[in-house]
Protein backbone atom coordinates (compact mmCIF):
# COMPACT_ATOMS: atom_id res chain seq x y z
CA UNK A 1 0.00 0.00 0.00
CA UNK A 2 2.04 2.93 -1.27
CA UNK A 3 0.06 5.80 0.51
CA UNK A 4 -2.01 6.13 3.86
CA UNK A 5 -5.91 5.82 3.29
CA UNK A 6 -7.72 8.74 4.51
CA UNK A 7 -10.96 8.61 6.53
CA UNK A 8 -12.59 11.81 7.44
CA UNK A 9 -13.21 10.71 11.18
CA UNK A 10 -9.45 9.37 11.78
CA UNK A 11 -6.20 10.44 11.86
CA UNK A 12 -4.06 7.43 10.29
CA UNK A 13 -0.90 7.43 11.99
CA UNK A 14 2.21 4.19 11.61
CA UNK A 15 1.70 1.35 9.93
CA UNK A 16 2.49 -1.34 12.56
CA UNK A 17 1.45 -4.67 10.63
CA UNK A 18 0.23 -5.82 7.20
CA UNK A 19 -0.65 -9.02 5.46
CA UNK A 20 -1.85 -10.88 2.25
CA UNK A 21 -4.59 -8.03 1.40
CA UNK A 22 -4.90 -5.59 4.53
CA UNK A 23 -2.60 -3.04 6.50
CA UNK A 24 -3.44 -2.34 9.80
CA UNK A 25 -2.13 1.59 10.79
CA UNK A 26 -2.46 2.52 14.55
CA UNK A 27 -5.08 5.60 14.15
CA UNK A 28 -6.84 8.85 16.22
CA UNK A 29 -10.71 8.91 16.29
CA UNK A 30 -10.48 12.42 16.16
CA UNK A 31 -13.60 13.52 18.05
CA UNK A 32 -12.33 11.93 20.97
CA UNK A 33 -8.50 11.40 20.51
CA UNK A 34 -8.99 7.79 21.33
CA UNK A 35 -5.96 5.82 19.43
CA UNK A 36 -7.21 2.56 17.79
CA UNK A 37 -6.43 0.05 15.56
CA UNK A 38 -7.80 -0.01 11.69
CA UNK A 39 -7.23 -2.77 9.41
CA UNK A 40 -7.02 -1.68 5.81
CA UNK A 41 -8.46 -4.05 3.02
CA UNK A 42 -7.92 -2.89 -0.47
CA UNK A 43 -10.81 -4.05 -2.45
CA UNK A 44 -8.89 -4.35 -5.66
CA UNK A 45 -7.06 -7.25 -4.19
CA UNK A 46 -9.88 -9.24 -3.01
CA UNK A 47 -10.78 -12.54 -4.44
CA UNK A 48 -14.15 -13.87 -4.33
CA UNK A 49 -12.71 -16.01 -1.12
CA UNK A 50 -10.84 -13.53 0.51
CA UNK A 51 -14.26 -11.07 0.24
CA UNK A 52 -16.27 -14.16 1.93
CA UNK A 53 -13.76 -13.79 4.58
CA UNK A 54 -13.61 -10.61 5.45
CA UNK A 55 -17.28 -10.72 5.49
CA UNK A 56 -17.41 -13.39 7.83
CA UNK A 57 -14.86 -11.43 9.72
CA UNK A 58 -16.84 -8.80 10.41
CA UNK A 59 -19.96 -10.84 11.07
CA UNK A 60 -18.08 -12.41 13.68
CA UNK A 61 -16.40 -9.41 15.84
CA UNK A 62 -19.29 -8.04 15.89
CA UNK A 63 -21.00 -10.46 18.08
CA UNK A 64 -17.86 -11.93 20.14
CA UNK A 65 -17.23 -9.69 23.07
CA UNK A 66 -14.81 -10.80 25.53
CA UNK A 67 -11.79 -9.83 27.69
CA UNK A 68 -9.53 -11.89 26.05
CA UNK A 69 -10.56 -11.37 22.15
CA UNK A 70 -9.99 -8.06 20.21
CA UNK A 71 -13.33 -6.00 20.13
CA UNK A 72 -14.43 -4.56 16.82
CA UNK A 73 -15.08 -0.75 17.27
CA UNK A 74 -16.88 -0.03 13.70
CA UNK A 75 -16.12 -0.89 10.12
CA UNK A 76 -16.33 1.54 7.22
CA UNK A 77 -15.71 1.29 3.54
CA UNK A 78 -15.64 3.61 0.57
CA UNK A 79 -14.67 3.36 -3.18
CA UNK A 80 -10.97 1.13 -2.33
CA UNK A 81 -10.97 -0.16 1.18
CA UNK A 82 -13.17 -1.50 3.73
CA UNK A 83 -11.94 -0.67 6.97
CA UNK A 84 -12.05 -2.49 10.66
CA UNK A 85 -11.84 -0.46 13.01
CA UNK A 86 -10.66 -2.41 16.54
CA UNK A 87 -9.25 -2.06 20.06
CA UNK A 88 -5.49 -0.83 19.62
CA UNK A 89 -3.42 -3.35 20.98
CA UNK A 90 -0.17 -1.75 22.98
CA UNK A 91 2.17 -4.67 23.64
CA UNK A 92 2.18 -5.91 20.01
CA UNK A 93 2.01 -9.58 18.97
CA UNK A 94 2.76 -12.75 21.13
CA UNK A 95 5.49 -13.65 18.75
CA UNK A 96 6.98 -10.02 18.78
CA UNK A 97 7.01 -10.73 22.72
CA UNK A 98 8.74 -13.61 22.71
CA UNK A 99 11.34 -12.45 20.17
CA UNK A 100 11.84 -9.89 22.19
CA UNK A 101 12.04 -11.87 25.49
CA UNK A 102 13.42 -14.92 23.99
CA UNK A 103 12.64 -17.16 26.28
CA UNK A 104 9.53 -16.80 28.90
CA UNK A 105 9.04 -18.11 32.43
CA UNK A 106 6.38 -20.93 33.01
CA UNK A 107 4.18 -18.31 34.96
CA UNK A 108 4.18 -15.93 32.08
CA UNK A 109 3.14 -19.17 29.60
CA UNK A 110 0.61 -20.35 31.92
CA UNK A 111 -0.90 -17.25 32.67
CA UNK A 112 -1.06 -16.63 28.63
CA UNK A 113 -2.58 -20.27 28.18
CA UNK A 114 -5.01 -19.61 30.99
CA UNK A 115 -6.54 -16.63 28.69
CA UNK A 116 -6.17 -17.80 25.66
CA UNK A 117 -8.27 -20.83 26.77
CA UNK A 118 -10.78 -18.38 28.16
CA UNK A 119 -11.41 -17.16 25.22
CA UNK A 120 -11.63 -20.26 22.91
CA UNK A 121 -14.24 -21.50 25.49
CA UNK A 122 -15.83 -18.68 25.24
CA UNK A 123 -15.45 -18.97 20.96
CA UNK A 124 -16.52 -22.81 21.61
CA UNK A 125 -19.96 -21.51 23.22
CA UNK A 126 -20.62 -19.12 20.61
CA UNK A 127 -20.35 -22.11 18.24
CA UNK A 128 -16.93 -20.12 16.59
CA UNK A 129 -13.89 -21.49 15.39
CA UNK A 130 -10.50 -19.33 14.37
CA UNK A 131 -8.47 -21.72 12.38
CA UNK A 132 -5.60 -18.96 12.35
CA UNK A 133 -4.66 -19.43 15.82
CA UNK A 134 -0.61 -18.51 16.03
CA UNK A 135 1.05 -16.54 18.14
CA UNK A 136 1.63 -13.12 15.55
CA UNK A 137 -2.39 -13.50 15.61
CA UNK A 138 -2.33 -12.94 20.12
CA UNK A 139 -2.45 -9.49 20.58
CA UNK A 140 -1.00 -8.29 23.94
CA UNK A 141 -2.45 -5.16 25.85
CA UNK A 142 -0.35 -3.59 28.74
CA UNK A 143 -2.56 -3.41 31.67
CA UNK A 144 -2.57 -0.70 34.59
CA UNK A 145 -1.79 -2.13 37.63
CA UNK A 146 -0.70 -5.26 36.95
CA UNK A 147 -3.50 -7.47 37.90
CA UNK A 148 -3.71 -9.70 34.55
CA UNK A 149 -0.16 -11.43 35.04
CA UNK A 150 2.57 -12.10 32.47
CA UNK A 151 3.93 -8.45 34.29
CA UNK A 152 0.78 -6.78 33.85
CA UNK A 153 -0.20 -7.71 30.39
CA UNK A 154 -3.71 -9.32 28.45
CA UNK A 155 -3.58 -11.59 25.67
CA UNK A 156 -6.36 -11.09 23.07
CA UNK A 157 -7.12 -13.25 20.18
CA UNK A 158 -7.20 -11.29 16.48
CA UNK A 159 -7.36 -11.83 13.06
CA UNK A 160 -10.55 -13.82 12.53
CA UNK A 161 -10.18 -13.83 8.70
CA UNK A 162 -10.34 -17.79 8.83
CA UNK A 163 -12.71 -18.50 11.27
CA UNK A 164 -15.75 -19.52 10.94
CA UNK A 165 -19.27 -20.77 12.70
CA UNK A 166 -19.00 -25.12 13.21
CA UNK A 167 -20.69 -26.56 16.23
CA UNK A 168 -18.57 -29.22 17.61
CA UNK A 169 -18.57 -32.46 15.31
CA UNK A 170 -19.60 -30.75 11.82
CA UNK A 171 -16.71 -31.11 9.91
CA UNK A 172 -15.14 -28.30 7.24
CA UNK A 173 -13.15 -29.65 4.38
CA UNK A 174 -11.23 -26.14 3.17
CA UNK A 175 -7.85 -25.81 4.09
CA UNK A 176 -7.09 -22.82 5.94
CA UNK A 177 -4.76 -21.66 8.76
CA UNK A 178 -0.60 -21.15 8.88
CA UNK A 179 1.01 -24.54 8.53
CA UNK A 180 3.35 -23.95 11.11
CA UNK A 181 0.26 -24.03 13.48
CA UNK A 182 -1.76 -26.75 11.27
CA UNK A 183 -3.45 -29.61 12.77
CA UNK A 184 -2.69 -33.01 11.31
CA UNK A 185 -6.15 -33.53 9.83
CA UNK A 186 -6.00 -30.08 7.97
CA UNK A 187 -3.14 -30.90 6.09
CA UNK A 188 -3.34 -34.54 5.82
CA UNK A 189 -7.08 -35.21 5.68
CA UNK A 190 -8.84 -31.97 4.64
CA UNK A 191 -11.38 -33.06 6.84
CA UNK A 192 -11.56 -32.05 10.24
CA UNK A 193 -13.45 -29.76 13.03
CA UNK A 194 -13.45 -27.33 15.82
CA UNK A 195 -11.02 -29.60 17.67
CA UNK A 196 -8.23 -28.24 15.14
CA UNK A 197 -7.84 -24.91 17.18
CA UNK A 198 -6.83 -27.43 20.18
CA UNK A 199 -3.65 -28.67 18.13
CA UNK A 200 -2.75 -25.18 17.47
CA UNK A 201 -2.51 -23.90 21.07
CA UNK A 202 -0.68 -27.05 21.86
CA UNK A 203 2.00 -25.63 19.45
CA UNK A 204 1.87 -21.95 20.52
Amino acid sequence: MATKPDINEYQMLERIGSGTYATVFRAMKKATKEILAIKCVEKASLSKSAVDNIITEISLLKKLKHPHIVEMKDFLWDDRFIYIVMEFCSGGSLSGYIRQKRKLDETTCRIFLRQLALALRYMRENDVSHFDLKPQNLLLMRCTGGSSGGGGISLKVADFGFAQHLKLGQENTSVKGSPLYMAPEILLKHCYDATADLWSIGII
